[in-house]
C-alpha cells in the first residue's frame, strides 16, 4: 500500500496543475489503460506479482471439476468508472461478488442449496511495479501531448 499512498501523492501534485477537462481525459486514459491490463493479466491466470492463480480442485477421481481455464471470461466484465478527481477499474453486480469471494480468499456458499466453500485467494485486480511504471509513463506522456498543444496554442 505505501506505493498507491506514494502514486497518490504524486498523481495529486500534477492534478494540481491541469485544468478539469485535461484531468478528466487523464483518468479516462489511466483507468481504459488499466482495465485493459488486468483483463490480459486475468487471462493468463496471473496475479499482480506475476504468480499463477491457484488451480480448481480436483473431484474424486481426479479431474477438474469444470475444464477450461479459471475466470476465461471475467476480464471482459471489468468496468472502469473515472471523472475528473478519480480512476478506477473493477466489477459489478454478481461478478463482484464472485470476483471479491477470490481476491479477499472468502468463505460462501457457490449457490443457495450448496455447502459453504472456503476459495483460495487470487488477486484478480492490484497494482504491480509494471502497473506503476506504466501509469508513470503515460502520464509523462499526457503531459508532453498537452504542453506540447499549449505552446502551438499560444503561437
Amino acid at each position: 500500500m505505501d506505493a498507491i499512498a506514494g502514486l497518490n501523492h504524486w498523481l495529486d501534485q500534477i492534478a494540481l496543475r491541469l485544468e478539469p477537462g485535461q484531468r478528466r481525459e487523464l483518468m479516462r486514459r489511466l483507468a481504459q489503460g488499466l482495465r485493459v491490463r488486468h483483463r490480459d493479466r486475468i487471462k493468463q491466470q496471473r496475479d499482480p506479482d506475476g504468480y499463477r492463480f491457484i488451480p480448481r480442485k480436483r473431484n474424486q477421481i481426479g479431474r477438474i471439476k469444470r475444464q477450461g481455464a479459471l475466470f476465461q471470461n471475467i476480464g471482459k466484465q471489468l468496468k472502469t468508472e473515472y471523472s475528473s478527481d478519480h480512476a478506477a477499474v473493477g466489477f459489478g453486480g454478481r461478478t463482484a461478488f464472485v470476483a471479491r469471494a477470490h481476491q479477499e480468499g472468502e468463505n460462501i456458499k457457490p449457490s443457495k442449496f450448496a455447502k459453504a466453500t472456503q476459495y483460495p485467494t487470487r488477486k484478480l485486480v492490484g497494482f504491480s511495479k509494471d502497473d506503476e511504471n506504466w501509469i508513470q509513463s503515460e502520464i509523462q506522456k499526457f503531459l508532453l501531448i498537452w504542453s506540447s498543444l499549449d505552446a502551438n496554442a499560444e503561437n
